[in-house]
C-alpha cells in the first residue's frame, strides 16, 4: 500500500511485492523523481506522468489496485488479505476454547497505582487477563517475588512471567530461566508482565552470585526462540526491564499502561549517585562541597528522570508499540497472540532444562 512517495530504492518496495495498492493523486513511485531526471537525461516531466498512480495503473502495470482515497485503500487491502488463504500455524482457539476471565476486567483500572511504591499483586492482573481466569502457576514457593506459570488467552497458550514484588533475586533469575527454557521446549509464546526495580545489589547479594544468576535470565531471554510479549504496568527499571524481554530485547511487541514508568533507575537514585560522586571528589581535592549546588543538582536530575520516564514521552518517542487503556489488555494481547501465529511457533529446542 503506497500512501505517498515511494522513490529510489524506496521504488523497490511495491515492486517486490505481491499485491500493490496505489492511491489517485497520492501515491507516487519511480526510481528518480523529476529534478533528477533533468539533471541526468535533460526530460522534463511532472510527478503523475512520471510515477503517479493512475499512471502505474494503466500503463506501467506496476499498480494492481487503484484506491480513491486512503479508507479505500485500505477496504482493498482488506479484500487482498481475505483471499490470501493464509492458515494460522500452531494451536489456537479451536484447540483450547474461549473462556472469558472469572473476575471483571474494569478492575484493572484499579490494581496497579500512579504511585509506583505501593505495591500490587500482579496474580489479580493475571487472573483478569486469563481464559477463564485458569492460571497454572510454576514453583510457586521458590523466587517468590517472580510468579511464573501456564494459561490461555483468547484460547492461545501462553507462559507468564510476573513480578510481584518488583526486585528480582538469584531466585527469581534462576526460575525465570527454567521457565523459558521450558516454554521453548513446548513451542509457547511467553508474555512479560513488567513492575519491576532492577535486580537486587548489596554485599550479601554479589557474594550469592545476582550477576552470575541475573546473567543466566537475560541469557535465556536473548536466545529464547519463542514469541515475547511485553506489557509494562508499573515500573520497568535498570537490568529487570532487560530480564523481563524490555525493548531492547526485541520482544514481538511491546505495550505499556498509562501509569507505566521506564528507566535505567529512577530519579532519586540517580540523583542521590551523582551527589555521592561529586561529594567525594570534592573531598579528594580538599575543596568544600557546595550544598546548596547539590540540592539543585538532585532536584534538576529529578525533575528530569520523572519527566522523561512516564509513558507518555517513551511511547512519543516509539520506545514501545502503544499506551493501552488497561481494560483493553486483554483484548489487545489475544490479538498480538493471534498475530505470533501467523508463522509457526518454534522454540529454542534441541538442549536439555538445566537446573540453574
Amino acid at each position: 500500500m503506497v500512501f505517498g512517495n515511494a522513490t529510489a530504492g524506496g521504488a523497490y518496495n511495491p515492486g517486490m511485492a505481491d499485491y500493490t495498492v496505489f492511491i489517485k493523486e497520492r501515491s507516487k513511485v519511480f526510481l528518480g523523481g523529476p529534478p533528477l531526471v533533468k539533471m541526468a537525461t535533460g526530460e522534463e516531466s511532472g510527478d503523475e506522468e512520471l510515477g503517479g498512480a493512475e499512471m502505474h495503473a494503466r500503463i506501467s502495470g506496476l499498480g494492481d489496485y487503484l484506491a480513491v482515497d486512503e479508507p479505500d485503500a485500505i477496504r482493498l487491502a482488506r479484500q487482498i488479505v481475505r483471499r490470501l488463504n493464509w492458515h494460522k500455524q500452531g494451536p489456537g482457539p479451536s484447540v483450547l476454547p474461549v473462556r472469558e476471565p472469572l473476575h471483571d476486567i474494569d478492575d484493572l483500572c484499579g490494581i496497579a497505582s500512579v504511585d509506583l511504591k505501593e505495591p500490587f499483586d500482579m496474580r489479580e492482573v493475571i487472573a483478569r487477563l486469563v481464559d477463564a481466569s485458569d492460571y497454572d502457576e510454576f514453583k510457586p514457593a521458590y523466587g517468590t517475588s517472580l510468579t511464573t506459570g501456564w494459561a490461555a488467552i483468547h484460547g492461545f497458550p501462553v507462559g507468564i512471567l510476573a513480578n510481584t514484588q518488583g526486585i528480582l533475586f538469584s531466585e527469581e533469575s534462576q526460575k525465570a530461566t527454567q521457565f523459558i527454557q521450558l516454554s521453548n521446549q513446548i513451542d509457547v509464546p511467553l508474555l512479560f508482565l513488567h513492575n519491576v526495580t532492577g535486580y537486587m545489589v548489596g554485599a550479601e547479594y554479589e557474594q550469592r552470585g545476582i550477576i552470575k544468576h541475573g546473567s543466566q535470565m537475560i541469557h535465556a531471554v536473548s536466545n529464547s526462540e519463542v514469541p515475547h510479549i511485553s506489557m509494562v504496568c508499573g515500573g520497568s527499571y535498570g537490568a529487570g526491564n532487560y530480564g523481563m524481554s524490555g525493548d531492547g530485547y526485541l520482544p514481538r511487541f511491546n505495550f505499556v499502561w498509562p501509569n507505566a514508568k521506564i528507566a535505567v533507575m529512577g530519579g532519586a537514585q540517580l540523583a542521590g549517585v551523582l551527589s555521592i560522586v561529586a561529594r567525594a571528589a570534592a573531598e579528594s581535592r580538599g575543596q568544600p562541597y557546595d550544598e546548596e549546588a547539590d540540592a539543585q543538582l538532585r532536584a534538576g536530575v529529578e525533575q528530569m528522570i520523572e519527566s522523561q520516564s512516564l509513558a507518555l514521552p517513551m511511547s512519543g518517542r516509539v520506545f514501545d508499540d502503544g499506551i493501552i487503556d488497561p481494560r483493553d489488555s486483554r483484548t489487545v494481547l489475544g490479538i498480538a497472540l493471534s498475530a505470533c501465529h501467523g508463522a509457526a511457533i518454534r522454540g529454542a529446542d534441541g538442549y536439555g532444562v538445566m537446573r540453574m
